[in-house]
């Protein structure tokens, strides 16, 4: 059963649910504005969705492994996110395996 918060795979990609910082005094890094728009702030070609751990809303796709680890996603419904440290060791592990021979 997957709690929400553990990353869980939609088809080939991986999707991770941030971690809602509880105080902005947390937010150390730089900060990804969330887009008034309603695009997603980043899109690119990896493998890795991030969403916001408060709503659900996707803030980026398709993150390369290791990417944005020290990164702070601000999102519409006012929550602020990081990469949740279980992510950052399987980034971590995904990167070593996909160089893997």
């Amino acid at each position: 059963m997957n709690d929400g918060r553990s990353p869980r795979r939609l088809g080939a990609r991986l999707r991770i649910a941030l971690e809602v910082l509880e105080d902005a005094s947390e937010a150390t890094g730089f900060l990804i504005p969330h887009r008034t728009d309603g695009s997603v702030p980043y899109r690119g070609p990896g493998e890795v969705d991030y969403a916001c751990g408060g709503c659900g809303y996707l803030l980026a796709i398709g993150v390369p492994p290791g990417q944005f680890q020290r990164f702070v996603f601000s999102c519409g419904c006012g929550a602020l996110n990081r990469v949740p440290w279980s992510a950052r060791a399987s980034s971590a592990w995904m990167a070593d395996s996909s160089s893997a021979p």
